[in-house]
């Protein structure tokens, strides 16, 4: 135990916050999957999903990353010229597509929200109004699985993102993906719902089902029909549950 007197009982340090854009993501539905994970099979799936994250924002050295169980945090500096900013924010932007989409393509699913604000970190803190707004807006706001914007993100760098039916702006996530991988996005979304008895997880995935099929029909020119999930193909998992 470390016993402080004197001037000692008060900060040596003169820390302070700088403007960042942050990430912060959250798997839904790890909570039940840590507390029923016998035999360490999610521990070793989210061992290498951040791994994995971690190597798609390594070659950026702007992008801070950090990682605490089921949460990845990213932020870059915006402290800066307007030009560099925004290209910050871009790399920042597409690094967490990417990661939604890896994530994915494991069956498990992202929620969170991007900022801009005050923020600080170290190598032991992470810390600011930045972070406690981005973790109150996944928590409280997003509520499906989709990464919402704060509006002057959005006004920067319009083309990454989609207005849902509720007016709250949401990373496109599907722009990051290529047209083979929709294959094993539609087998990994009929598999959650299978697996998925519970309500509110259910309706959390049928919003992603419908956003995807929402993102193919306006690309359809280019897609086989055979990658939509059609309402047979939903009751067939449903009723297997």
């Amino acid at each position: 135990m470390v016993y402080r007197t004197g001037q000692m009982r008060y900060p040596q340090t003169q820390l302070c916050t700088s403007r960042y854009c942050i990430a912060y993501l959250d798997i839904l539905g790890s909570k039940n999957l840590i507390d029923n994970d016998m035999n360490n099979e999610f521990l070793n799936y989210l061992n290498m999903l951040c791994g994995d994250a971690l190597l798609e924002v390594s070659s950026n050295k702007d992008i801070f990353i950090k990682i605490f169980s089921d949460n990845i945090l990213l932020a870059v500096n915006t402290e800066c010229e307007a030009q560099i900013r925004k290209e910050r924010i871009e790399a920042l932007i597409n690094g967490v597509g990417n990661i939604q989409n890896e994530i994915l393509r494991y069956g498990y699913l992202v929620r969170g929200a991007i900022v801009e604000g005050d923020f600080f970190h170290n190598d032991v803190i992470v810390y600011g109004k930045a972070l406690v707004k981005a973790v109150t807006d996944e928590e409280q706001i997003a509520i499906y699985p989709r990464v919402i914007v704060q509006k002057d993100i959005f006004e920067l760098l319009p083309h990454y993102f989609i207005m849902d039916e509720d007016n709250l702006v949401f990373l496109n996530q599907f722009i990051f993906s290529h047209a083979l991988e929709y294959v094993n996005f539609k087998h990994q979304l009929l598999e959650m719902l299978k697996k998925n008895p519970d309500k509110k997880h259910k309706q959390k995935i049928m919003w992603i089902i419908n956003y995807y099929n929402n993102y193919l029909s306006f690309n359809k020119a280019k897609l086989s029909v055979k990658i939509f999930i059609k309402e047979q193909d939903i009751n067939a998992k449903i009723e297997d549950t």
